[in-house]
């Protein structure tokens, strides 16, 4: 939250800590929290600024002859007054100018337990190990809930100003400041002037323009793409103990839930059969709580084309956090997350480093993970408090299947009252709900050519020559579902007949 920084610098800069890196974009945001703490203190003090193109800026006037910042150094030290100043983007000088270093170093023990702070603002987190033990380093964060929920309220009323009502529920406005979480101030009003261009009531899509920007800042890291909402629960048949696990938790991110004394759920793990609907569970949990989806992929991470692997997966969880709230997709999570390997290998230092991520992070990042080869699933990962829940994800049931017919024959433009469909249910015992999808589309290739609507003998023909993965791979399922039995919770109360 912010206010823990805004305490953290105001607890430096009582006990006489002269030299304060603070590490953020927000560099007007970061001003106006020093300018307000500059006039709690109440003393007889000088506030500064500083950059490379106007050098010291006291009381609106430039300081002539201090652009160099070692000059800049020698007027603080030489007028010795309390004060503050704020130097602007110092940082990358510090890396090939050994006499500013040097300076700086000076600076603290000339300042040291006295009444005059020196605040190096900037993004870049850059720092001497000769100052090391001098300065104090804070990772300003992010704009909390009250920030961002004044920030729209003052958003509204410009509206209100030029003409414009946008009549919102209260539930609504709540949507809206969760949305921006994990963006600066600057981010988050550019994303609600774009979601309102234009508009002066609430569309469903709006929301998607808040996670656009989101996006945004995503598209930095080469490993994690962007994952548009285009499901929902409907399109998701079955596994109704899963749909209820999600529909109970849709309001976890609020503020109500924290007041509630609730904790953020912190993720689960669908494991199970290939192509019954993990994947799309992962979609369809981004729609039902209206939060952006976003799925790294472990082959680029393990690539090497952005740099160590290690880096590159640690930065990524880094920008997630920078966006929370939203939910990471961690597909097939064995393939790239796994002990399976030699210890010094880059593979098992991922896996340390996201089970301590997972354990410890404060960011509202909900992990959904899944999992075909439970072989490979490291036990650390599955301990209780990695994941919520652990669901197992079998084959879709008759009951289950007749609702996965009913679901695509509709989606493909067809009409399901035309099929006998708890016959087709019936005789594709042992088959996935992929598997179903694509008997669909293949017979309706075959009747696209014939220029005329799919006939449920079409279905037929495909049903004669497939077999699917439940004959080929029995072996392997039965050894999965054993697995299954006493380690995760049925996604389906279905039971096969």
């Amino acid at each position: 939250m912010s206010k823990r920084s805004i305490d953290y610098i105001k607890n430096s800069v009582l006990v006489g800590q002269p030299l304060i890196q603070i590490i953020s974009y927000e560099e007007k945001r970061i001003e106006n929290h020093i300018k307000t703490l500059f006039q709690q203190l109440k003393r007889d003090q000088s506030l500064m600024f500083w950059d490379v193109n106007n050098g010291l800026v006291t009381n609106g006037q430039i300081v002539k002859g201090t652009t160099d910042p070692i000059q800049a150094l020698n007027y603080i030290i030489q007028h010795n007054s309390p004060g503050f100043c704020v130097f602007r983007d110092l940082n990358p000088h510090l890396q090939d100018n050994r006499q500013l270093v040097r300076k700086l170093r000076e600076t603290y023990r000339t300042f040291k337990n006295g009444k005059f702070t020196i605040f190096l603002l900037s993004p870049d987190e850059y720092f001497p190990i000769d100052l090391k033990k001098e300065i104090d380093i804070l990772m300003f964060d992010l704009p909390d809930y009250a920030e961002l929920e004044d920030l729209f309220k003052r958003f509204l009323h410009s509206m209100k100003k030029s003409g414009r009502i946008i009549d919102l529920t209260e539930d609504q406005m709540k949507n809206f400041v969760i949305g921006v979480q994990g963006l600066t101030l600057d981010e988050a009003y550019k994303a609600f002037l774009k979601a309102f261009q234009g508009k002066n009531h609430i569309t469903p899509e709006l929301l998607s323009f808040i996670h656009e920007e989101k996006k945004q800042l995503i598209m930095k890291e080469h490993v994690l793409e962007y994952y548009p909402q285009r499901f929902t629960l409907d399109d998701l048949g079955g596994l109704e103990n899963l749909k209820d696990w999600l529909r109970k938790r849709q309001r976890a991110f609020s503020k109500d839930a924290r007041a509630y004394g609730l904790e953020q759920p912190r993720g689960f793990l669908a494991m199970g059969i290939s192509g019954c609907g993990k994947s799309l569970a992962s979609k369809v949990t981004a729609s039902l709580w209206e939060l952006p989806l976003f799925r790294m992929d472990m082959n680029l991470v393990y690539s090497g084309m952005a740099g160590s692997p290690e880096l590159v997966f640690s930065r990524a969880l880094k920008t997630m956090d920078s966006v929370a709230p939203a939910i990471l997709w961690l597909d097939e999570i064995e393939s790239g997350i796994t002990d399976k390997h030699s210890t010094d290998s880059a593979s098992s230092r991922i896996l340390g480093y996201f089970l301590t991520w997972m354990q410890e992070h404060e960011s509202e990042i909900f992990i959904a993970a899944t999992a075909n080869r439970i072989d490979m699933l490291p036990a650390e990962l599955m301990r209780r408090g990695r994941f919520d829940q652990v669901f197992f994800i079998d084959l879709p049931t008759r009951i289950e299947r007749e609702e996965i017919f009913t679901i695509h024959l509709k989606a493909k433009g067809n009409n399901p009252k035309e099929f006998n469909i708890p016959q087709l249910a019936q005789i594709t015992k042992g088959w996935s709900g992929s598997e179903i999808e694509q008997v669909i589309i293949d017979a309706m290739y075959e009747a696209f050519n014939e220029n005329r609507k799919l006939h449920e003998d079409d279905l037929f023909v495909i049903f004669g020559a497939s077999v699917p993965l439940s004959t080929t791979m029995e072996e392997q399922i039965k050894h999965i579902r054993s697995w299954a039995h006493d380690r995760a919770v049925k996604a389906s109360p279905h039971k096969e007949y």
